[in-house]
């Protein structure tokens, strides 16, 4: 339990003395029902920020076999489906791996069998507990698997703390995806990945009658894999559509930062320059007319449009 942290500020958490919550060091308590500690809400008193959580709490069983449908009516296998999920995370043995909105625990399963620890969160605890007894059902080791409801947008957990994060089935009905997976970054150590996915019809296919039954029967398959979400900090990222073109499945591996560039590098030709003096050391602008007898100055000498200028204008510091 104490691996978790406080959602709100990443401050460490006690255990109850009897058992029955975590505690942050100001009293604020995180229930604990039936072995799940609670994040959402930290302090009991407000519904989590999402719309669909009636739909979760009332039809939990109705959603699972919507799950089995959805496979058969794509012409699809599940168990070969939810194991090349977990492949693409490129687990290696004892990785610690989060999966947020588990849902029933369809592929927490499936992670389990990569020799992971499995921390598995969902915002409904009517899902997580159907998702327990899948758990206990296919004989999983539970010293392996940690759950816990919690929101994707504040997750309790420190910086790096896990070695990748996957996510499958409801990124496109987060209120904000940009910071949903900024935060699945966040808690995955430098060089791990993350995956997410979700409903949305390849573009390629976007005006085929398969598309059109799609997003007949249900709208959430018109929505756009949202590459513009994705962190600056994401490497070597990668798209592909899975489930006969119906989902995409977003990859990437966690960086720091933005992409680094060596500012200094010299281009050759005949506007030279670097990145460096090209975009910090740009001058005001000059009259065309100007700007062409420099071109033609800088020709007849030989020297790029950069280096002549750097001349001239050391030139006439140096007598100013």
């Amino acid at each position: 339990m104490l691996d978790f942290v406080s959602p709100e500020n990443h401050q460490p958490l006690t255990s109850a003395a009897d058992g029955s919550a975590l505690v942050r060091a100001d009293g604020v308590r995180y229930p604990i029902h039936d072995g799940i500690p609670d994040f959402v809400p930290a302090t009991g008193s407000e519904e989590p920020p999402h719309g669909n959580q009636d739909f979760y709490r009332t039809r939990a069983h109705e959603y699972d076999l919507g799950n089995s449908v959805m496979f058969k009516m794509l012409l699809a296998e599940e168990e070969p489906v939810r194991e090349d999920f977990a492949a693409s995370l490129m687990l290696r043995p004892g990785a610690r791996v989060l999966e947020i909105g588990c849902g029933t625990c369809r592929d927490t399963v499936h992670l389990l069998r990569r020799d992971a620890t499995v921390y598995a969160g969902d915002l409904s605890y009517e899902m997580l507990a159907i998702g327990k007894q899948r758990l206990q059902d296919s004989g999983a080791d539970f010293s392996r698997i940690r759950l816990f409801r919690g929101d994707a947008m504040r997750l309790p957990f420190p910086d790096g703390f896990f070695d990748a994060a996957f996510h499958f089935g409801g990124l496109n009905l987060f209120p904000d995806i940009a910071g949903a997976l900024r935060e699945m970054a966040r808690v995955v150590k430098p060089g791990g990945r993350v995956v997410a996915g979700d409903e949305s019809v390849g573009p390629w296919l976007a005006e085929t009658e398969f598309a059109k039954i799609l997003k007949n029967s249900n709208p959430l398959f018109a929505h756009v894999a949202p590459l513009d979400k994705i962190p600056v900090n994401a490497r070597d990222v990668s798209c592909r559509w899975v489930l006969n073109g119906s989902f995409y499945l977003i990859s990437f591996e966690v960086g720091a930062g933005e992409p680094q560039l060596d500012l200094d590098v010299e281009f050759p030709g005949w506007r030279g320059g670097s990145h460096r003096t090209r975009y910090f050391g740009r001058l005001e602008g000059v009259s065309p007319q100007l700007r062409e007898t420099i071109v033609k100055q800088a020709a007849a000498e030989g020297l790029s449009i950069v280096a002549w200028l750097e001349k001239a204008l050391r030139k006439a510091t140096e007598t100013g």
